[in-house]
């Protein structure tokens, strides 16, 4: 069963981030004007400047191995035109080369908290952040590739437990009513996301839900990251339609 305990190797990760990474800027080549319907108010050069000065934030967290948040000021911001293709690979090679030269069990500063204040933390969430924003990228130009599928896998898992339990306490967003079930064909995943007071809880066995959603990891993880709607997937649904989308509208 996929969980937080059992991820990808430090290696598949920088080699999803290189591969994704390629692919995103191969994307972006084709026009910074381009609108990214996935991420509204958005453009190309938006999106390639958002990545990359993520990168750069990592960088500078991972090279310090900082005990605390970074400032803002401290981080380069994405040059003007043309310009910011040429200094998105410069950040990717940069990112990626840190991230090589941090263990996973080094102590570095995340905003994440405990448990993940190590390099394992950055070795994922590059890898996933690049997936994503590379979705992002080709379906502004009209060229979308699948997910990885075990890679997508990890990334649903990573969202449930990591990332909307932070997005949840930081922007107070409403938590859906009922209860969640996603079920992976294809390979092993299956996680059952639930309301716990002011926060969600995580299981990783097979229940019911009030709603449950099946399909491929790849078309999973672009529903959860309402990247595309159940209707243009090849997803199976049961249950509570509404109760799938709120959980989905968390990832916003």
């Amino acid at each position: 069963m996929v969980s937080s305990d059992t991820l990808l190797s430090q290696e598949q990760y920088i080699a999803a981030l290189h591969r994704d990474g390629a692919a995103t800027i191969a994307a972006a080549s084709h026009s910074l004007d381009a609108e990214v319907p996935s991420c509204p108010g958005w453009d190309m050069h938006r999106l390639i400047g958002h990545i990359g000065r993520v990168y750069c934030s990592v960088r500078e967290h991972v090279v310090r191995r900082a005990s605390e948040v970074v400032p803002a000021e401290e981080i380069p911001k994405p040059p003007q035109g043309e310009a910011v293709l040429a200094w998105y690979e410069e950040a990717l090679e940069n990112v990626a080369t840190a991230l090589k030269d941090i263990a996973p069990d080094e102590p570095v500063w995340s905003w994440a908290g405990d448990p993940y204040q190590n390099g394992a933390f950055y070795h994922r969430r590059m890898a996933h952040e690049t997936l994503i924003h590379r979705w992002d990228a080709e379906n502004a130009v009209g060229e979308t590739q699948p997910l990885d599928d075990d890679l997508a896998a990890d990334n649903i898992d990573e969202l449930l437990q990591v990332v909307l339990p932070f997005t949840i306490a930081r922007w107070d967003r409403p938590i859906p009513e009922g209860t969640l079930h996603l079920h992976r064909i294809g390979g092993e995943g299956e996680w059952t996301a639930s309301p716990e007071g002011n926060s969600i809880s995580v299981s990783l066995e097979h229940s019911k839900g009030d709603a449950a959603v099946r399909g491929s990891a790849s078309d999973l993880a672009l529903f959860i990251w309402e990247r595309r709607s159940i209707d243009d997937l090849e997803l199976e649904v049961f249950g509570t339609r509404e109760i799938a989308e709120q959980w989905a509208a968390l990832s916003r």
